[in-house]
């Protein structure tokens, strides 16, 4: 675990109300996965799987969706 969060140092980590809100604006203003797994401190999957959970609307909810959702 120590490994992924150097690279990504929210790995793990349980998602926070306050950050599905953001996450869910930031994907609606266009931004893309690898933009918001670098933003969040998360890797693409963990970002993709929570934007398919939360419902999120927007460019990166439709990568989640071919990545892998």
């Amino acid at each position: 675990m120590e490994t992924k969060r150097r690279l990504h140092p929210n790995a793990y980590k349980p998602w926070q109300p306050e950050d599905e809100q953001r996450l869910a604006e930031r994907c609606a203003q266009g931004a893309s996965l690898p933009e918001l797994s670098q933003e969040f401190g998360r890797n693409e999957g963990a970002v993709a799987s929570r934007l398919l959970k939360i419902q999120a609307e927007g460019p990166a909810a439709d990568e989640a969706l071919e990545f892998g959702g």
